[in-house]
């Protein structure tokens, strides 16, 4: 391997150099300036040296002096790479002082690797370096390299010169500018007290300016910063450091605390005296709400994997339990006494499907099935049940807008979720009081406040649910959607209701937001997606009513759990099918080989043995293309649900069922027509979009060598049609691209129906990455995660294998 020195004192040049070079296979190593680099080379000497020469501590030249007079050295391979000298007489001062090759920054990736390949030739086939034969001696060169030095002084001089008329001249701008920019200014003396403030600064403190000038900072600081804020303060006074950045809490005029990121540079005199503290104050209230309501979502997000993962188990237990305790209140109908305990057990059983089902809801594994729905008229239609359910002494009001959007919503779900929030309401509300339900409509536009933080921007209409009651702590407010808690007494409530509630807004890519006085009472608001012309003229509310529940047609049945397996055998053998069974997807497809007249295929998601069900499906096809299928599962799986709806021609029978919700859903689907497969993306191909094409060159290049087709855009149009048209498996997405956001092509992409692997590729903060990949997830985009720039071969490797 070609061991190469990499000599800059820019950390990206070296980063962008080292990432192009590995990628060809060389061994790269990085010095930040020509002394280091002579150090290293001496210890173990390179086979190829590419060196900057506006360096600090020792220079480029210098560099190539003491390289070329080295005899272990000389003949060790010197590239020029520089984007300050490069003036007809630096190349020639660089190649008399015997430079093999000199090349001006930035270099095309292609050029950059054609130039080395020659050097390195040249080198192994001991061809003379084309460069001038040096024509000066050790004093010429010297000279020569003062000429140089001293015609980048004197215009270094000129810019400083030009930069002083400047400066006068600007004088007065920087007033203006320190009274009108958009953060807090301060000047503040040696004691603490303020000498001079901007008017931002007063709009973050609340004070007027009058007032400010008279207060120190202790006096806006919350007492606990305060030790931090005085130990960083003395820091600086004493001279260990010369700045300082601290987030702190202000307490405002008005007795609010507001977060705000502080930078503080202590201004000494020309003794070196210290004369009084540069102070720049940024409010980031809203960014420190946002981190919280991300850790939240974090949280929330943990203990649904973990409920998705129980409910699952679960509900096969309750399949069995509940449809042998059907069987059983049947076959003992004559018998009160053995009937009653019969259906003492299909009534606990169907308690508990009802709990499991709100752990589904609120870890957002329950299959929603969106239609277009108005709202309006489903809340007339609940009217009766609230207040049959509501005590007398509890007034209820309907406020309907009039013109309200139609919404996207599974109606059902919905109809819990206000159920839910009535219950809560009424529970607040022991003496009496009233109820309000209200809609309208919403528009949420661009921009990062709290609720648009978990809304993207569009339209929404707006379900209100408001009482009287006795209100909620402000103390207990950040914790009302976890699941089990609850301010109910013991026995009074699951603490599951308002998770519940949660976790459909969030399916259904909505939003819920609480309100609450003590005292006055508290509203919830439910944010539901508008539904778009689209999504009405594909609508298709009518579903054709089962008649005949029994069928004479041949299932192969797939399920590993084998009591469900005995029990759903049993129930479809009742109704009069032929049945076959298999416990695995191997067992299923030696079936389907032997078999010709299947007519159904009812299949477990999650199984043993290698196969999950879409796999099972999709092989299955292969043999007999007509065949229709019937997925059945304890919860909703990546594999059949997308942004919390099941993909388009899915047929899903949920875990737990009934001898009656079976033969419904098995008679349905053998009465509608066969669904062709999805087709899957192509492997092996990376499309990027990004608008610097030296990093996207450099992405390409690495993907290549992991054995990725790879194409490369800055387009985003031309990048949406290539996903459309070639089915990549990956797209990796820089979120800063011009004219628009990356989160806004994430959105396309979910419109296009993108079935790649999407990669985050940007520079951003984790923050905005994080965001941006929830938001992929919650838009139904499979991701394999973010390549933070700068970037490692590893890292890319581990995405481009996810």
């Amino acid at each position: 391997m070609t061991r190469t020195l990499i000599v800059d004192d820019n950390a990206q040049n070296r980063y962008m150099l080292r990432m192009l070079l590995e990628a060809e296979g060389f061994v790269v190593e990085e010095a930040q300036h020509g002394g280091e680099a002579l150090l290293k080379a001496r210890q173990a000497p390179p086979d190829l040296v590419v060196s900057d020469l506006l360096m600090p501590v020792m220079d480029g030249y210098t560099l190539l002096r003491n390289w070329k007079s080295d005899p272990r050295l000389a003949a060790i391979p010197f590239v020029v790479y520089t984007a300050t000298y490069v003036e007809p007489d630096d190349e020639r001062l660089a190649r008399e002082m015997g430079a093999d090759a000199f090349l001006v920054k930035p270099a095309e990736p292609e050029a950059m690797l054609a130039c080395v390949r020659e050097v390195l030739g040249r080198a192994r086939r001991g061809t003379a370096s084309p460069a001038v034969a040096p024509t000066l001696d050790e004093q010429g060169l010297l000279a020569r390299h003062n000429e140089v030095l001293v015609r980048k002084l004197e215009k270094r001089t000129q810019q400083l010169e030009q930069g002083y008329l400047e400066l006068q001249e600007s004088e007065e701008r920087f007033r203006a500018t320190f009274e009108q920019a958009a953060v807090g200014i301060a000047h503040v003396g040696l004691d603490g007290r303020f000498l001079r403030v901007n008017d931002k600064l007063c709009e973050i403190t609340g004070y007027p300016r009058e007032e400010l000038l008279e207060l120190d900072f202790a006096a806006l600081t919350m007492p606990d910063d305060l030790p931090a804020s005085d130990e960083a303060r003395l820091d600086m006074l004493a001279g260990a450091v010369d700045q300082y950045a601290i987030e702190k809490r202000y307490l405002r005029k008005d007795g609010k605390a507001v977060w705000v990121n502080l930078v503080s540079t202590l201004l000494r005199g020309a003794a070196d005296e210290p004369r009084y503290f540069i102070s720049v104050i940024i409010d980031i209230s809203e960014r420190k709400l946002l981190e919280q309501q991300f850790q939240q979502a974090q949280k929330l997000e943990s203990v649904g994997q973990l409920t998705g993962g129980i409910a699952h188990d679960f509900n096969n237990l309750l399949t069995v339990i509940i449809g042998n305790a059907e069987f059983l209140v049947e076959e003992l109908a004559a018998d009160e006494s053995l009937c009653s305990l019969a259906e003492m057990i299909r009534t606990a059983a169907k308690r508990g499907a009802d709990l499991t089902q709100r752990l589904l809801a609120f870890a957002r594994r329950q299959a929603l099935e969106p239609r277009v729905v108005d709202v309006n008229a489903l809340l007339v239609d609940m009217d009766r049940m609230l207040r049959r359910m509501l005590p007398e002494n509890i007034q209820i009001s309907l406020v309907n807008f009039e013109g309200l959007w139609p919404a996207v919503v599974d109606a059902a779900q919905l109809e819990a979720a206000v159920l839910n929030l009535a219950i809560n309401a009424r529970d607040a509300m022991p003496e009496g009081g009233r109820l309000t339900v209200e809609t309208g409509n919403v528009t949420i536009e661009q921009g990062a406040g709290a609720l648009q933080a978990d809304l993207s921007p569009g339209a929404y209409v707006m379900i209100a649910v408001s009482d009287t009651g006795t209100g909620i702590e402000p103390a207990i407010l950040p914790r009302l959607f976890d699941p089990f808690f609850t301010t109910k007494p013991v026995g009074k409530g699951t603490g599951l209701g308002l998770s519940m509630v949660y976790g459909f807004a969030k399916q259904s890519r909505g939003h819920v937001k609480i309100y609450s006085e003590l005292g006055q009472g508290t509203t919830v608001r439910l944010y539901l997606p508008r539904a778009t012309d689209r999504e009405m003229n594909a609508d298709t509310d009518s579903q054709p009513g089962v008649v005949e529940l029994h069928g004479g047609e041949c299932i192969l049945l797939v399920e590993d759990d084998e009591l469900v397996r005995r029990f759903a055998e049993r129930q479809l053998t009742d109704l009069g099918y032929r049945v076959v069974c298999a416990a695995n997807g191997a067992e299923a497809m030696n079936i389907v080989r032997a078999l010709s007249d299947i007519d159904l295929l009812l299949t477990d998601v999650i199984m043993p043995g290698g196969w999950n069900g879409p796999q099972l499906v999709e092989a299955a096809r292969t043999v007999l293309p007509g065949l229709k299928v019937l997925f059945s599962s304890g919860y909703a799986n990546e594999a059949l649900v997308h942004g919390g709806h099941l993909d388009p021609g899915v047929n899903l029978l949920s875990k737990p069922y009934g001898r009656r919700e079976l033969a419904s859903k098995v008679r349905m689907v053998l009465g509608e027509p066969a669904v062709a497969a999805r087709p899957s993306p192509r492997r092996n191909r990376l499309l990027v979009l990004d608008d610097d094409p030296m990093v996207a060159k450099v992405l390409c290049i690495a993907a290549e060598r992991l054995g990725f087709e790879v194409e490369m855009t800055s387009d985003v149009a031309a990048f949406l049609k290539r996903v459309t048209d070639g089915a990549p498996s990956h797209v990796a997405i820089d979120l800063a691209m011009p004219g628009t956001a990356g989160v806004l092509v994430l959105d396309q992409l979910a419109e296009a129906g993108c079935g790649a692997s999407v990669i985050i590729a940007s520079g951003a903060d984790a923050i905005q990455i994080n965001a941006a990949l929830a938001r992929a997830r919650a838009k139904g985009l499979r991701t394999a995660g973010a390549l933070t720039k700068p970037f490692t071969m590893d890292a890319l490797r581990a995405l481009l294998n996810d």
